[in-house]
């Protein structure tokens, strides 16, 4: 099947074409085709499945359809509800893309960032406003932006907006939109919550099952079991060693995310972190950054694990495994996106093996873990990891900064700082 198969207008076709999609994903086959009818819709799709596409391309195929001279053509009528920032970015820039050749007009809306362009860009007349919760909000109650107009609600990652908080939100926003519209709910996990959810919102809707595999079916998974304590020089060794230039890393936890930014840091590789205790300024330097190819690894909190759409990332890793397996299936959906081929990198030590049970259970698969030479269980540790164990305090007294450059533990006595630049600092692109 093609997307000419799915009716959508020339101009669509002709962005989907310059855009580089060819073949409807499963998601899109099932959902757009509902859209167009006018159903309501509760999806199960995660993240790499192509659901942007899904409910935004028939969504945009009704409203270009509207003559140009109504006024309706330039009224706020798509609502597209997200839980993130960077969701809510990288939706809209989407819909900019699919758009391109039509005169309709979106905006992102959302918090950490000045209402005052927002509120500009609405005021110069919106077909889809994508929002954040609390800034659809701040618009609502502080600046009087009207949503009686909205006849189509998207309320996307669903499960993630539950977990946030927003249900209260959700059911305040349906009131405010027109009596006659349509709602489309989109979700990784089909829970209690997220059905009662979708019974207070929804009026006999479909129900489509994308599979949680779908996610990973192009991405190969590995792991390597290791001590925790040598994550970080493990980690930076496989970066040395295969030259790999772009590199998503994901933590559990922001304080691990920070430290191994400065190990890295140390061994010569250029990274940057994202997490929430960054501003959006920051992390939308971070991950600009990352995108061009200046910077070789980006360390990230589950924050990143949805929404963001980075094209053609080659590999994810997992530094430490997650407490929730959907998480596990959430960052490695950032690689192996539209049809290419990507890698999973778990670094597991013992203590996550419980983690790592879960996980394959929910991917419905091993995961197999090999051992790389000189990591093995009972290797003798680098020196300073042993004198840290001991008496960390007098560790740093006594010899200063670790030589991160010197895998065998010696330090800079007189400095405590590398004796020269990091191993992979100079590594060829």
């Amino acid at each position: 099947m093609s997307f000419l198969s799915l009716g959508l207008k020339p101009e669509i076709q002709q962005a989907l074409a310059e855009i580089g999609y060819v073949t409807p994903t499963p998601v899109q086959m099932a959902v757009i085709p509902l859209i167009q009818a006018g159903k309501d819709v509760l999806a199960n799709a995660e993240t790499g499945t192509g659901k942007t596409a899904a409910f935004a391309l028939p969504l945009i195929e009704m409203l270009s359809n509207v003559d140009v001279n109504n006024i309706e053509n330039s009224q706020l009528s798509v609502l597209i509800m997200t839980p993130t920032r960077e969701l809510a970015i990288q939706i809209e820039q989407n819909i900019v893309q699919y758009c391109q050749h039509l005169t309709l007009k979106s905006v992102a809306v959302y918090g950490g960032a000045s209402i005052r362009p927002q509120l500009g860009a609405i005021s110069q007349g919106v077909s889809i406003l994508v929002a954040t919760p609390g800034r659809l909000f701040d618009l609502v109650g502080q600046h009087d932006l009207q949503l009686d107009t909205v006849k189509y609600l998207v309320i996307d990652e669903a499960d993630r907006m539950l977990d946030l908080g927003f249900v209260k939100d959700i059911e305040k926003v349906k009131r405010l939109i027109s009596r006659n519209h349509q709602t489309m709910m989109f979700s990784a996990t089909f829970s209690d919550e997220i059905k009662l959810l979708a019974d207070k919102m929804l009026i006999e809707p479909e129900y489509v099952n994308v599979a949680m595999a779908t996610t990973a079916t192009t991405v190969s998974q590995l792991g390597y079991q290791v001590d925790k304590r040598r994550k970080a020089e493990l980690l930076s060794e496989l970066i040395g060693k295969h030259n790999w230039q772009q590199v998503m890393v994901f933590t559990s936890r922001k304080e691990t995310a920070d430290h191994l930014q400065k190990e890295l840091s140390l061994d010569g590789i250029k990274s940057a972190v994202f997490h929430g205790d960054k501003s959006q300024g920051a992390r939308n330097k971070a991950l600009e950054e990352f995108k061009s190819g200046k910077l070789r690894v980006l360390v990230a909190t589950d924050l990143a694990a949805r929404g963001l759409d980075i094209q053609a990332l080659p590999r994810v890793i997992n530094f430490e495994l997650p407490e929730e397996p959907e998480d596990y299936v959430h960052r490695i959906g950032r690689t192996g996106r539209a049809g290419l081929s990507g890698e999973a990198i778990s670094l597991v030590s013992p203590q996550e093996h419980e983690f790592l049970a879960a996980i394959e259970e929910v991917i419905e698969q091993k995961l197999h873990l090999s051992v790389v030479a000189g990591y093995e269980q009972g290797a003798p540790l680098p020196a300073r990891y042993r004198e840290q164990d001991i008496e960390p305090a007098k560790a740093v007294k006594k010899h200063g900064r670790p030589n991160r450059n010197n895998r065998s533990g010696q330090f800079d006595k007189d400095s405590g700082k590398p004796q020269r630049k990091g191993k992979y600092s100079k590594a060829k692109k």
